[in-house]
């Protein structure tokens, strides 16, 4: 199990929303999205922006400590970031109100947290839904080669500017 929380001051209110990602890791076998962090914490009187910046804290944390098992060959694949999935056709019904039920397996595949939160759109007559999460990957997939690993682009940017003015 992982104790992640066990290095931070007892008693602290980050310490408990540690506490509280380290037990749903160990429960679910994968990173608990912010959201059902945010929601457990909320529940025991917490507020909202303080359980999604210690989770984000956390997940820093968590996802580090991770890359250095995987440099020393002890990663477990289960632990890694969850990633969109696919799901063959199937049929399902609508209601005359407009509403409809995703399978668990599909919810699974888009990365769909507990709130049920997403985008939908129509294309070309086919209805598209995407989760927030779902978004952030393809998203970040597209990025991936853009940055150089280890460097900001920010400091590109300004060493780009310098040598721009340096030529005029």
């Amino acid at each position: 199990m992982n104790m992640l929380h066990l290095s931070i001051r007892p008693g602290s209110e980050k310490a408990r929303i540690w506490q509280i990602c380290d037990e749903l890791v160990s429960r679910n076998g994968l990173l608990p999205s912010g959201r059902d962090v945010v929601d457990i914490y909320v529940a025991e009187g917490g507020h909202s922006g303080t359980g999604f910046t210690q989770y984000s804290h956390w997940k820093k944390a968590f996802l580090s400590q991770k890359r250095q098992e995987d440099d020393a060959g002890g990663i477990d694949p289960a632990m890694e970031e969850p990633s969109l999935g696919s799901v063959a056709f199937r049929s399902i019904t609508i209601s005359a109100e407009g509403h409809l039920v995703l399978p668990k397996d599909m919810r699974r595949a888009m990365l769909l947290d507990g709130d049920g939160r997403a985008t939908i759109s129509v294309v070309d007559g086919e209805l598209r839904i995407v989760s927030p999460r779902g978004a952030l990957h393809r998203l970040q997939r597209r990025t991936r080669g853009l940055a150089t690993p280890g460097s900001l682009v920010s400091e590109e940017l300004i060493t780009e500017r310098r040598a721009e003015a340096d030529a005029e």
